[in-house]
């Protein structure tokens, strides 16, 4: 499965529809939501509840059906993954903090190169950039701030661009937000403080604007894009550098960083996002899936102070940036070591995955076989 996002240019008709569909989706996964937490209702009981609030409804009758059933869906994965510990528990979307629904099977067309049909909204422009290839099997509406994508999860088989034969240990800092095992430092753009400057302006100027009025709303749209343009930039910086990570090796292994953890530093977290660690271990993860290669996760636990030379362990504070052995006289940057000994680590980790039990299960049978 592969995912193409195109840019689409609705008209201001359109624009008011696909607004009002958003609208009408957020009340409804707050009313889902509600009605799990009051009743505890499950996602099939909920789905059937569709039938009866369509018919009293008449914003969400005017809405594909599919569409309304993926809100129900997508409420119930959240709460999924709630259960198996992989996210917080699922809040309630305040107005246009909902901003995307999806047609998961039909309700969506593309004609020729330059039009997507989408049912209660009609025919949209769409800048194809790419050639689909493949069948498309769901279609899902974005909103970002003032403009609008769409993005087609395609059924295809990937390219043929295979990964090189290399295998390299990534240890993320903020100076440098990757270096290799192989010596190569990749420095911060501190992409952020491109923009900061004029973020913190825009705030201050929506903190003065009366709530409610247009020139508030006009403000809100102006920090909205300074923010979007740092994340769009970050998002780049981070696609570039998985691209040449996973074209050039077969084995790229990081440390399992806890980031939401790290993050609650409040003299660090701004760098850390900044540097996007975990956007780069995503982009990673699934560029060397897709290219043959594959994405190993280690324990950081001791990566900077043992040597990767000799394996002994020299202790070493924060500010000090070369790592000196005094056992077998290895001097070389404090994270480049550090990415060795994150790459051997991974190494390790891959052979004991490949080996066979040493001691093979019994099969028990109740036949006594």
């Amino acid at each position: 499965m592969l995912t193409y996002k195109f840019r689409i240019y609705p008209t201001a008709a359109q624009v008011r529809t696909m607004e009002e569909t958003l609208e009408s989706c957020r009340r409804l996964y707050n009313s889902m939501l509600a009605d799990r937490i009051e009743n505890g209702t499950g996602f099939y009981d909920q789905k059937k509840m569709l039938v009866e609030l369509k018919q009293k409804n008449k914003h969400l009758k005017s809405i594909h059906s599919q569409v309304l059933q993926d809100v129900v869906l997508r409420l119930d994965k959240a709460c999924q993954a709630f259960f198996a510990g992989l996210s917080r528990f699922p809040k309630f979307r305040r107005s246009g903090r909902y901003n995307s629904f999806t047609y998961p099977q039909s309700g969506f067309r593309l004609e020729g190169d330059r039009v997507i049909r989408l049912s209660t909204i009609g025919r949209v422009r769409a800048t194809l950039h790419r050639k689909v290839t493949g069948v498309v099997r769901r279609a899902t509406v974005i909103r970002d701030i003032d403009q609008w994508f769409v993005a087609l999860l395609v059924e295809e088989a990937p390219g043929v661009v295979r990964s090189g034969d290399g295998k390299v240990g990534v240890d993320a800092g903020i100076s440098n937000v990757v270096a290799l095992s192989d010596g190569t430092m990749i420095g911060n753009p501190h992409l952020l403080n491109r923009s900061v400057e004029r973020i913190k302006s825009l705030q201050r100027q929506l903190s003065h604007k009366k709530k409610g009025s247009s020139n508030r709303e006009k403000a809100r749209l102006s920090l909205g894009k300074a923010w979007r343009k740092a994340r769009r930039q970050r998002d780049d910086f981070a696609h570039r550098l998985s691209d040449q990570l996973t074209k050039e090796n077969k084995v790229i292994v990081f440390e399992d960083l806890k980031i939401q953890n790290m993050v609650k530093n409040r003299n660090l977290a701004s760098a850390i996002m900044d540097a996007a660690w975990g956007k780069l271990r995503q982009f990673t993860a699934y560029k060397a899936e897709r290219r043959g290669g594959r994405v190993i996760l280690v324990n950081p636990s001791g990566t900077s102070q043992k040597c990767s030379g000799c394996g002994e362990a020299v202790p070493k504070e924060l500010s000090d940036r070369v790592h000196d052995c005094p056992i077998c006289r290895l001097v070389l940057d404090r994270d480049v070591n550090a990415a060795r000994n994150i790459l051997e680590r991974g190494l390790e980790q891959a052979r004991v995955e490949a080996e066979p039990l040493l001691v093979q299960r019994r099969r028990i049978s109740k036949f006594g076989r």
